[in-house]
């Protein structure tokens, strides 16, 4: 799961290229969480009551999927569409309802 941003406000974006490069050599927690900072706010524009619980789903997918989707507008678009449907069967009206067994085909 996730750990959200403390403040409300995006973040300012990262070049995937200074992104790449620090993931390199982090460790995988500190990989995940530098991912979750600039995938929170791009998810948090198109499905705020959810953030949290799709932005943990994304950061499940291939590290290099997730760094497309922020370099992407229309693939980030796509897969938490994907995700929001993966809720909706999975019947989770709120977030933190049943986590666990979600997942996004990749």
């Amino acid at each position: 799961m996730p750990i959200a941003p403390s403040h409300a406000q995006p973040t300012t974006p990262v070049l995937i290229s200074t992104l790449t490069t620090a993931l390199a050599s982090a460790t995988p927690e500190n990989c995940m969480m530098m991912l979750g900072e600039q995938i929170y706010p791009l998810v948090e524009c198109l499905e705020p009551d959810h953030v949290a619980k799709v932005t943990g789903m994304l950061l499940e997918m291939d590290q290099t999927e997730v760094l497309h989707l922020i370099e992407s507008p229309d693939a980030l678009r796509k897969k938490v569409a994907e995700a929001m449907h993966v809720l909706q069967e999975a019947g989770v009206s709120s977030v933190g309802d049943q986590p666990g067994s979600l997942a996004l085909s990749e």
